[in-house]
């Protein structure tokens, strides 16, 4: 063998070697290493994907116990006890709140035959049905929808007709027919308890199960509803939803003739609605007036010693901006709104804020001489200073204004009534007296609603 041909088996041989140990390696070796880390990751992903379906049972879970608490209750014979006759009564009392007037409510039988079974005789839920009838403005059916979907119970209006009365009616009011079918469910295992409104736990550990469950029953029955909402209601409380009532498709504006001389509008009073007051320890108080017609917001603050400050504000792109005519640098107690172009103008003197009213002494100018308010002897006697710190003497010239009622005036008796069921009542020179330099109580802080404006 020579040289050449022995360095060349030496070569073939290493490289057979190579391959042999390569081929070992990897076989024993490599390949099931390889094939543990697959296996690794394939029971890894199996893992994640397992934990994800545990966290969406948890959350489905969640969400579940959130609408079984929602749900109307449930009882232990029939299912449909307490629910049946405790929503009917709600039902009604929402209506009668809002105006509704010719009331018809039919309830139908209990359907739990076309709904989804969890097992053989067992549905998952059992449906009740209501038919509702009745009357009212625009505003009133507006009223009764918001306070419908802010009760924290399964229910929904599945239909809903509105229109015009086909009688003599539709000539001299602006009352609609309205034709409601609502339905709610009580869910299968439906939480068993003795009011229809579901239970804050929170809330009935501080005031006692007895008390709490009082208290349901007197919200349900008086028409108020749910005082403490579970979240996921449909009513959002920051939308002003009574402003739809100002944009009638049924009635729409009466067109009138164009004559010469300035437009003019209707009067906004009806929507100048005082939703809130509140007081603070050191005798401040804060009430705001909302413009509901153009979501327009007056504050007026009352410092402890008895300065009144009115600011007028806007918003726009999540920004407030004052009003024309309303300055902070000089502070006013002067309210007014409207335009002069338009002939709607109306001015407003703040005398008074308390923690549960606003007194105001209107401060247009009359259209007549019968009109303005007659100057008293105190005038007459303190010039200027008199004039403001007296009272005008003259029906329908200072008013008193709670909560939830607005800035239309309630006329003297005999005429004509006003259109907004919230007119504010005038108030005598007596009374208007005794509320204006009447002694303040001790300031505590205390908060008014809108939504506490009735009854």
């Amino acid at each position: 063998m020579t040289t050449r041909e022995r360095n060349l088996a030496v070569a073939v041989s290493a490289v057979l070697g190579v391959a042999a140990v390569g081929y070992v390696g990897w076989s024993l070796i490599l390949s099931p290493l390889l094939e543990k880390n697959k296996q690794i990751r394939t029971k890894t992903e199996e893992i994640r994907q397992v934990q994800n379906d545990i966290d969406d049972v948890l959350i489905a879970k969640r969400k579940y116990e959130g609408q079984r608490l929602q749900s109307l209750p449930g009882d232990p014979t029939q299912g449909v006890g307490v629910a049946r006759e405790e929503y009917g009564r709600l039902l009604e009392g929402l209506c009668r709140r809002a105006d509704l007037t010719g009331l018809k409510i039919i309830v139908a039988e209990p359907d739990n035959k076309s709904v989804p079974m969890l097992a053989p005789k067992k549905p998952a839920y059992t449906k009740l049905s209501w038919d509702v009838s009745a009357k009212g403005d625009l505003y009133h059916l507006v009223d009764f929808l918001r306070m419908f979907y802010a009760q924290p119970l399964l229910h929904t209006i599945k239909s809903m007709t509105v229109q015009r009365p086909a009688d003599a009616r539709s000539r001299t009011t602006r009352e609609l027919d309205v034709n409601l079918k609502v339905e709610a469910l009580v869910l299968d295992n439906a939480p068993v308890r003795p009011s229809l409104l579901p239970v804050v736990r929170e809330i009935a550990l501080l005031c006692g199960p007895a008390a709490y469950t009082g208290f349901n029953f007197a919200a349900v029955h008086s028409g108020r509803g749910a005082s403490f909402p579970l979240p996921g209601v449909l009513a959002d409380p920051p939308r002003e939803y009574l402003a739809i009532a100002g944009k009638n498709m049924f009635f729409g504006t009466i067109k009138e003739t164009p004559t010469k001389g300035p437009r003019t509008e209707d009067d906004i009073s009806q929507f100048m609605v005082l939703t809130s007051i509140v007081g603070y320890e050191d005798g401040a108080v804060v009430a705001v007036f909302r413009d509901q017609l153009h979501n327009y917001d007056y504050t007026i603050a009352q410092s402890p010693q008895g300065t009144i400050h009115i600011k007028g504000e806007w918003e726009v792109n999540d920004k407030k901006k004052t009003i024309s005519g309303y300055d902070d640098k000089k502070p006013s107690q002067i309210l007014f709104y409207g335009s002069a172009d338009e002939q709607n103008y109306r001015v407003w003197r703040v005398r008074r804020v308390t923690t549960s009213e606003v007194i105001l002494e209107m401060a247009d100018k009359g259209s007549s001489e019968t009109d303005r308010a007659t100057p008293s002897p105190l005038a007459f006697v303190g010039g200027a200073a008199g004039a403001i710190v007296d009272v005008p003497e003259g029906k329908g010239k200072v008013y008193s204004v709670g909560v939830g009622q607005c800035l239309e005036t309630e006329p003297p008796k005999g005429e004509k009534p006003p259109l907004h069921p919230l007119a504010t009542p005038f108030l005598l020179r007596r009374e208007a007296f005794k509320a204006i330099y009447a002694p303040a109580p001790e300031p505590t802080p205390v908060t008014g609603l809108a939504d506490d404006r009735r009854r």
